[in-house]
This record gives structure tokens, C-alpha cells and sequence, in this order.
């Protein structure tokens, strides 16, 4: 399994390349400063031995998908700004999102989405796709809950985030949307399978809604303990001051060695982020377990 956390500024894209080499996409957002993901993938899917090249999801019917699954946690701008791309040039076999219509405020969401992929993925009884991980689940607040109670519906979108998590080769990782506080102990008191699931631990957390203060899961990390490393789109931790990037997540990391692709050297770090360390890449396999590589090291990090 092999996996990006794409470097797309204050935004969210995230790439896998499942064990059986099918591609899953959580999150289509971007940024007019950074490498388009969509010409990352492209690059890598006509290239003779891209390293994270993937094979199309083929149908019965022998309709052919670059893209297995696109996975919207919410449909805040931010996550969903490059649907079009996405759609008309990875071309999506399944969706997985909530209706733009169960919004109070789906007038306002991004046009293309709507357009694009709100309406396009009704049919029933898709065709299974045999991923090859271990375990898969999502994880979501039920939307009609979240406009109910008093301690979510002051942030409709990101309290009703679809997070998922994938376990493959004994490693553990939770995306995880733009859940707030509150979200995480709705889901850790209300939710079975949530609670069991994450009492089993986690590996690597791509920290909600960016690592905004807002989004802290005390809850999660009660349920988890430790993790090996966390991931942030946000500045790290102590790189500046005024930002509402939650100080304390590296309490709660015990930290990992990266290879740094920009001056081909070792380093070992607690939280990594795309600010500092571009995009992130992850690799699990049988021979080696859990290692990652990153675009550039960040300041913070000790050099090996």
C-alpha cells in the first residue's frame, strides 16, 4: 500500500494506492501555487514504472475507471475545489460523500462539485472492489443528528465529515476529515464499532479539520493512545506564532525516521506537515512495514 498526503497549501487531498493497486482519493482539494494532484497521478499512471502507479477499475461490462473511489469527507471548498479535474480526467467508478441537498447551506457549496459529481453516482448495486486491505471502514455522524444536537450544529459540514480508515499489514491510518472537537466525542460515546476499532491503536492520524485547534480529538487519543506520527496541512507546531494550530499534538506522537527526497538524508520528527515537508509519502509493505519519504525536511526535525 503506498499512500500521498498531498501538499495542496491550506487544503486536503489524499492518494492510495491500495494493495491491489486500485486508486482511492480522499478529498480533491488544491491550490493554484502547488503541483495539480490530478497531473501528479497522470504522470505517474503513463509513466512504464511509476512508483505510484495504478491500475484502472474495470467493470463487467468493460467500462474502464482510472479512479476506484473518490471519498469526499464534507464539501467545504477547500476539499472539493478540483472536482472537475478530478472528474473528467481520473474519471470516478464510485462516490462516497453525503448529498449536497441535506445542506441547510447547499447553495453555497462549489458549483463544479455540484455539477459534477453530486448528482452523477445514484445508481444501486455497484460492483464490489476488491481493494486488498485488511480492514476499511468509514466512520461518519449521521447529518440529521449533527443539525439536532446542540454541541455539533454550529459546524454542520465538519461535524458531518465521512472519516475512513484502512488497515493493511498490521499498519493502522485514520483520514480524518474536519471533524471538531465535539465530533470526536459523539463518535467515541455513540458509535461501537468506532470505539473498538480505535481502542486497537493507530499508526499514523491525518489530523482533522488541518490540526486547527477546533478539531483537537482528545477523544480519539483516549481511545488510541499514542500514535506513531501525525499529519497536519497547517504550519507545524513551532514554526509560528498566532496561528490556531494546536500546540500539544506531538504529545501524543512517539515519532518515525523519513527519507527526505531533496537532500537524500535521514530524519526522525513527531508531527509532520505539508507546510514543512511538501507532499508526504507512505508505504506499507510486508518486507519493510511502515516508511515515508517526504519532499523536503522540515526545520524542526533532527537529522540523522
Amino acid at each position: 500500500m503506498k499512500i500521498i498526503v498531498f501538499d495542496v497549501g491550506n487544503a486536503s487531498c489524499n492518494y492510495i494506492c491500495s494493495p491491489n493497486k486500485y486508486a482511492m482519493m480522499i478529498d480533491c482539494g488544491s491550490s493554484s501555487e502547488k503541483q495539480n494532484p490530478v497531473d501528479f497521478i497522470k504522470n505517474c499512471n503513463n509513466s512504464r514504472d511509476g512508483l505510484f502507479k495504478t491500475k484502472p477499475f474495470v467493470t463487467s461490462e468493460g467500462k474502464s475507471y482510472p479512479l476506484a473511489l473518490l471519498h469526499i469527507t464534507h464539501p467545504d471548498d477547500d476539499h472539493v475545489r478540483n472536482s472537475e479535474r478530478v472528474y473528467k480526467e481520473l474519471t470516478p467508478y464510485l462516490l462516497r460523500h453525503t448529498y449536497t441537498e441535506k445542506y441547510d447551506d447547499a447553495a453555497s457549496i462549489n458549483k463544479d462539485y455540484i455539477k459534477n459529481l453530486d448528482k452523477e453516482y445514484r445508481g444501486n448495486n455497484p460492483e464490489k472492489i476488491d481493494w486488498g486491505f485488511d480492514e476499511d471502514y468509514s466512520f461518519s455522524i449521521p447529518i440529521e443528528t449533527v443539525k439536532a444536537d446542540p454541541t455539533l450544529r454550529n459546524k454542520v459540514r465538519n461535524n458531518s465529515s465521512i472519516i475512513r480508515y484502512v488497515k493493511y499489514n498490521g499498519i493502522r491510518i485514520l483520514f480524518a476529515g474536519d471533524l471538531e472537537t465535539a465530533g470526536w466525542e459523539w463518535l467515541a460515546k455513540n458509535d461501537a464499532l468506532f470505539r473498538i476499532t480505535m481502542k486497537g491503536g493507530l499508526d499514523v492520524l491525518v489530523a482533522p479539520h488541518h490540526g486547527h485547534d477546533s478539531g483537537f480529538p482528545q477523544a480519539l487519543f483516549d481511545l488510541t493512545g499514542n500514535v506513531k506520527t501525525i499529519i497536519l496541512s497547517k504550519d507545524s507546531e513551532a514554526s509560528k506564532e498566532g496561528t490556531d494550530v494546536y500546540t500539544g499534538y506531538s504529545n501524543y506522537a512517539d515519532g518515525v525516521t523519513y527519507y527526505n527526497t531533496s537532500d537524500k538524508n535521514m530524519y526522525e520528527g513527531k508531527v509532520l506537515t505539508t507546510r514543512s515537508n511538501g507532499n508526504i509519502y507512505i508505504f506499507v509493505d510486508q518486507s519493510n512495514g511502515l516508511y515515508f519519504a517526504t519532499d523536503k525536511a522540515s526545520s524542526n526535525h533532527k537529522k540523522l
